[in-house]
């Protein structure tokens, strides 16, 4: 199954861990206004698999602050300030 999402994050949104120690998995979830994000571990993937892409998703996640600094450092000041009163 081939699936596709996008997820426009603002100012209101919202990240949460849940953590629950050794008793379950953690839940990762991105609140927004009218929409929801949640990742979480089901049992019937193994766990090395979850693992791996936390891992993966972590890498991404960096790579994506890095490209946006550059890419907010190329923005003209006069852009900069508006998006910053936005």
């Amino acid at each position: 199954m081939t699936a596709s999402m996008a997820f426009y994050a603002d100012g209101n949104t919202t990240i949460r861990l849940s953590q629950y120690g050794t008793d379950r998995s953690p839940i990762l979830t991105l609140d927004g206004a009218d929409h929801s994000l949640s990742v979480s571990v089901f049992d019937r993937v193994p766990i090395a698999e979850h693992l791996a892409f936390a891992r993966e998703l972590s890498a991404a996640c960096a790579d994506y602050v890095t490209a946006l600094e550059t890419y907010a450092a190329a923005l003209p000041d006069s852009t900069k300030e508006r998006d910053e009163e936005a």
